[in-house]
């Protein structure tokens, strides 16, 4: 591997863990490094990735062809960038309309891009029973980084940060049920075409899933071996 891609693994790996450090340090780094947009993009698909990771089981039970299992997990990798995106950019209206605040999209994007860290861990949700707890720790986690990341680019204090992020939040949902429903129709039906199976987007009917295919599987072994 050469050195300077080793090199650049070893400052991305770094500014990951100190963004789950919660450390400012690594907000104001990713703010000015050159290729901060990039590192940031590389977040938000690793944390898509992770997040697919429980998707992924149900289609391995489902024994999805490899080819359509590794689209389907970059599809959703992929929509995740566009989500963020559209959240990046709900946040940063609102920030300017609330506060007033004058930090461009980019800059913005690159500082919640790595806010999302927390969130690579995303794949132990799968886990049964643990799924939703995980879930909620790993959403309060995230949430802090982006309060942190956040009032290092704007200077506003947490309160003014929480209310630009809930006041986001809002305006975001608001266009996910109106202008955006057909990206998101489109998306899920991208999605669903490429796997090839019906996909389950609920965390709870996630672990559901999970948990009966393993069961059955146990059941079909354990028949097995009893006709042996």
């Amino acid at each position: 591997m050469p050195e300077s891609m080793t090199t650049g693994l070893v400052q991305f790996w770094s500014l990951v863990q100190e963004a789950n450090a919660l450390n400012p340090d690594a907000f104001r780094a990713i703010e000015v490094h050159p290729a901060g947009i990039l590192l940031a993009i590389t977040v938000i698909l690793l944390v898509g990735l992770s997040q697919s990771i429980g998707q992924g089981i149900v289609l391995f039970l489902n024994q999805v062809k490899p080819i359509r299992f590794v689209l389907s997990l970059g599809i959703a990798a992929i929509l995740f960038v566009f989500s963020v995106a559209f959240w990046v950019l709900s946040v940063w209206v609102v920030s300017h309309l609330l506060y007033g605040v004058d930090v461009s999209f980019l800059k913005v994007f690159r500082v919640l891009g790595l806010s999302y860290a927390p969130l690579l861990w995303s794949f132990l949700v799968a886990i049964p029973y643990l799924g939703v707890p995980i879930n909620v720790v790993l959403s309060v986690w995230s949430l802090l980084a982006f309060v942190r990341g956040f009032s290092v680019v704007t200077e506003l204090d947490r309160w003014q940060v929480l209310g630009s992020a809930i006041c986001g939040w809002v305006v975001f949902q608001i266009m996910q049920r109106t202008i955006g429903r057909p990206a998101i129709t489109l998306g899920h039906w991208v999605s669903s075409s490429v796997a090839g199976v019906p996909l389950v987007t609920n965390l709870r009917q996630l672990e559901q899933t999970v948990q009966s295919s393993f069961t059955k599987a146990v059941d079909n072994s354990n028949r097995n071996q009893g006709g042996d």
